[in-house]
């Protein structure tokens, strides 16, 4: 199944669901029925996300760190967490601030997936 024909269905059961099912149901599940419908929607955009996010978090990664490549995402952040438990980015100045604008760039990203409706209010 390709990733469009999987969000297809995803948004297919999703309107199923809110539109034919969740009437159906008694009040007392109204609050679970929505629940999945919105983690139903998680999923799809999650599907159509995923790979942007990823490249939103290697190049982000790799400018914080001053690297020209965008290595594997484990060694990339592997060698974050190096960087930070010895203190490089203590002190305020352009490390610091690459490290932070790369950590709200990941953040917005994922908040495109798990939240969008924040976004607004950020």
């Amino acid at each position: 199944m390709s990733r469009s024909d999987a969000q297809d269905l995803l948004s297919t059961a999703r309107q199923t669901l809110l539109e034919q099912l969740l009437p159906a149901l008694p009040a007392g599940l109204h609050y679970e029925a929505r629940m999945i419908a919105s983690a139903m929607a998680m999923a799809a955009r999650e599907m159509a996300l995923e790979p942007e996010r990823r490249e939103v978090e290697a190049a982000s990664l790799a400018r914080a760190l001053g690297r020209e490549d965008s290595a594997m995402p484990v060694e990339t952040r592997e060698h974050l967490c190096r960087r930070i438990r010895q203190g490089d980015f203590d002190r305020p100045g352009v490390a610091r601030d690459e490290l932070l604008g790369a950590l709200r760039e990941m953040n917005r990203a994922d908040l495109r997936i798990s939240n969008p409706k924040v976004l607004g209010h950020v």
